[in-house]
């Protein structure tokens, strides 16, 4: 069953002990699939939150709480969920695809890993299939959970 189609200490459970399951691993290949897996599974809608009103997007506990995402959503969720996990290299873009799709990606390790675009896609993408668009600055959702 989807944990995002259950209630909120359901969701919250889920996603914890995602953390627990990942706190120990060492290869930040595996954890960005796995990640990516568990985010890409949360229901989707058109809009939710919008880039310039990032001082205003939920924490993550509000986040699971809401249960709405658009892909700045899940790519949020995405990014508090490797913060917590203690990794900092993380970027969030806007970019068009090779089809001209707006996409919201995360980026870990100077882009060595891609989040966020299609689900099992995370390792060795290619970067140059993407033309960015734009850079959100993620201080402002560091700083949400306490990591400025």
């Amino acid at each position: 069953m989807n944990v995002f189609l259950l209630d909120y200490y359901t969701r919250l459970r889920a996603w914890h002990d995602l953390r627990n399951s990942l706190s120990q691993k060492t290869d930040l290949q595996k954890i960005c699939i796995e990640v990516d897996a568990f985010w890409q599974k949360c229901p989707m809608s058109n809009h939710y939150l919008h880039p310039d009103d990032i001082e205003m997007w939920p924490g993550p506990w509000e986040l699971i709480s809401d249960n709405h995402y658009c892909y700045y959503a899940r790519a949020l969720g995405m990014v508090y969920t490797l913060l917590l996990l203690g990794i900092n290299d993380i970027d969030i873009v806007e970019a068009k695809d090779y089809n001209d799709n707006q996409v919201v990606l995360v980026q870990v390790d100077h882009a060595k890993y891609i989040m966020n675009y299609w689900p099992d896609m995370v390792v060795n993408n290619n970067l140059s299939e993407f033309s960015i668009t734009k850079r959100i600055d993620i201080d402002q959702i560091k700083r949400k959970i306490g990591k400025v």
